[in-house]
């Protein structure tokens, strides 16, 4: 499945998980699979793979110690895929988890993956 990968219009750069306006009025309702990484000039990983409400679950990401700390390697980033379907989401987030193998949360065993273009393909 090809999907859009969601990027700052105004600058088409990824946004800054820290910065970005999760009370705006776009995030009201919008649901889909999300990636948070950090990025420096000699590395960037991926810290989670997440789907749901993307505002909320952003937003509690954002109060999470476990994934704050890796601020200290680099920028933390963010970008989603809008879905609105709970099987496509829980099978994209599969996918996603399984190509990048985040270093925290939860694998998903029973989930049949289903394939998408990653962040920047």
């Amino acid at each position: 499945m090809n999907v859009v990968w969601i990027k700052n219009s105004q600058n088409n750069q990824w946004f800054d998980l820290l910065r970005l306006n999760l009370g705006a009025p776009y995030f009201l309702g919008r649901t889909g699979v999300y990636v948070i990484w950090y990025v420096n000039p000699q590395a960037a990983k991926v810290i989670y793979v997440g789907s749901g409400l993307i505002g909320e679950r952003l937003s509690e990401h954002r109060k999470n110690p476990e994934i704050l700390k890796y601020s200290q390697y680099g920028q933390l980033k963010v970008s989603w895929i809008l879905l609105d379907n709970e099987s496509t989401m829980r099978g994209v987030e599969a996918f996603i988890a399984n190509s990048y193998n985040p270093i925290v949360g939860e694998r998903y065993p029973g989930i049949t993956p289903i394939q998408v273009n990653l962040i920047g393909q």
